[in-house]
């Protein structure tokens, strides 16, 4: 077993996002240090784990060298290829996007990255357009997970949970559109958030999409980053239409009904480790005084049909990309390059196109059913995932796209109703799987605009059992 841990005596330590953020606004540290020592971290680790789509290291050091204001002025972070970022490519981690040049302006979320302070090292690692958890990519060498280098980082966020659990940056940006920031978390032994849709900026807010579904994060080492990240966000793009969150800064102190669901219609049979997980932490919140109730999943909500109409609508916007991504994405799009299960979900797409405006009314529906089975919860606490991250050859880049499809549901089956629905969850590194070595991730979720209870509550299970750290073994 070989592991990735690059914290070292230098200007970043061990800390979390908002411990280097406090030293570098106290004058302890500098950002110029803070981003030298992240992209020497960076030049050790990029061997070892592959996690940067591009580097952008002499620009990074010219930031930090200048005038940095926000909350997390000078923090070295990582922006995934899948939004754009002035000067650099856009990838989308596709060959098909190759011949693409660098973008000409910056996508309203890395403005926000900007704006708080942050200084990007380069854009991260994902597959294909973000359409799989894999990090066995076709366009590059895998995405290793820093527990175990021969496991999965998980995705789409590959990249980016790879380079915060290595230690190289604090906090990285991931976006998520079915489960692609909490489940590299969930793999990486990270917190990871996907937020209400709408509470950031996303590219998806102005497209003509019939279900949005995608949102934008962070990952993060700590509970405490993602409460502070998310605050200062807000002030640089508050959502009128959601309950402001504010900054979340202490746990959670009155009692929540949360509701416990632990298997998924597509896989009845979690890892053991999965299992007990679930369990120990529902037997924790009982602890703290929380009521907890087992969820009956025999809900429309939360059907294998449901998971088909995910995979369907899943589909449709691959092939979308697959036809239009000249227009769509850019006049340099090849669709000859495209990736076996890229066109596999677009060939699943046209053998069903009559079937695409049930899933699409139905998906649609999603909010009232969720509410109709777990509206009498404050929280519904599950898996992030089924098992811990599978080896690479688990999702390798060569299976075909049916074996592929089948392995990826049964493992990631639980995060994409959220996405759907449009609230907020969260995953928490909750334990480790003693076989694997590997960490387990266990779920939270709120209803739509609830991010602060959510946290809160994060907050107080993190202070409750602490987290399994990569630090600690390495």
């Amino acid at each position: 077993m070989s592991r990735v841990w690059m914290g070292a005596d230098d200007a970043l330590g061990d800390d979390d996002a908002v411990g280097v953020a406090d030293r570098i606004s106290s004058g302890e540290i500098s950002a110029a240090e803070a981003v030298d020592a992240a992209i020497e971290r960076a030049e050790r680790a990029e061997p070892l784990i592959a996690a940067f789509a591009t580097t952008d290291f002499d620009r990074a050091r010219q930031r930090a060298s200048g005038q940095v204001t926000g909350r997390f002025a000078g923090l070295p972070t990582a922006m995934k290829d899948q939004t754009a970022v002035a000067g650099l490519p856009l990838g989308l981690g596709s060959q098909a996007l190759d011949g693409a040049g660098p973008s000409v302006s910056s996508s309203p979320i890395t403005k926000v990255f900007e704006s708080v302070g942050t200084i990007s090292l380069g854009t991260t690692t994902l597959p294909e357009f973000g359409l799989t958890s894999s990090s066995d990519f076709h366009h590059g060498p895998p995405t290793r997970n820093p527990w175990n280098r021969d496991h999965i980082a998980g995705g789409s966020s590959s990249g980016a949970a790879a380079l915060v659990a290595a230690g190289v940056v604090p906090m990285a940006h991931g976006g998520d559109g079915g489960g692609s920031i909490r489940i590299p978390a969930a793999a990486c032994g990270l917190v990871g958030l996907k937020p209400s849709r709408g509470r950031l900026p996303h590219e998806n807010d102005v497209a003509r999409l019939p279900v949005k579904i995608s949102a934008y994060g962070v990952l993060s080492r700590s509970v405490g980053d993602q409460c502070a990240f998310l605050a200062a966000a807000e002030r640089y793009f508050p959502q009128p239409a959601l309950p402001p969150v504010g900054l979340v800064d202490r746990p959670l102190d009155r009692p929540l009904r949360i509701g416990v669901l632990s298997t998924s219609p597509v896989n009845r049979t979690p890892a053991s480790s999965v299992v007990d997980a679930v369990a120990d932490t529902a037997s924790l919140l009982e602890q703290l005084g929380h009521h907890v109730t087992v969820i009956d999943e025999a809900s429309e909500a939360t059907t294998q049909a449901f998971g088909d109409d995910f995979v369907l609508y899943w589909a449709f916007l691959a092939g979308a990309l697959a036809v239009g991504g000249k227009k769509l994405i850019n006049p340099a799009f090849d669709s000859t390059k495209l990736t076996s299960f890229t066109r596999g979900l677009a060939n699943h797409a046209r053998r069903n196109v009559h079937r695409i405006p049930g899933a699409i009314r139905r998906l649609k529906a999603a909010p009232e059913l969720y509410h109709r089975q777990f509206g009498a919860c404050d929280v519904v606490l599950s898996p992030t995932v089924s098992d811990p991250a599978p080896t690479l050859a688990y999702l390798g880049k060569d299976l075909d796209y049916q074996t592929h499809m089948d392995r990826l549901m049964r493992w990631a089956a639980y995060t994409p109703l959220h996405n759907v629905v449009g609230a907020p969850g969260i995953s928490l590194p909750v334990a480790l799987d003693l076989d694997l070595m590997l960490p387990v991730g266990v779920h939270l979720a709120a209803r739509v605009g609830q991010e602060r209870l959510l946290l809160e509550l994060a907050l107080q299970v993190e202070e409750a059992r602490s987290f399994p750290k990569l630090s600690d073994f390495a």
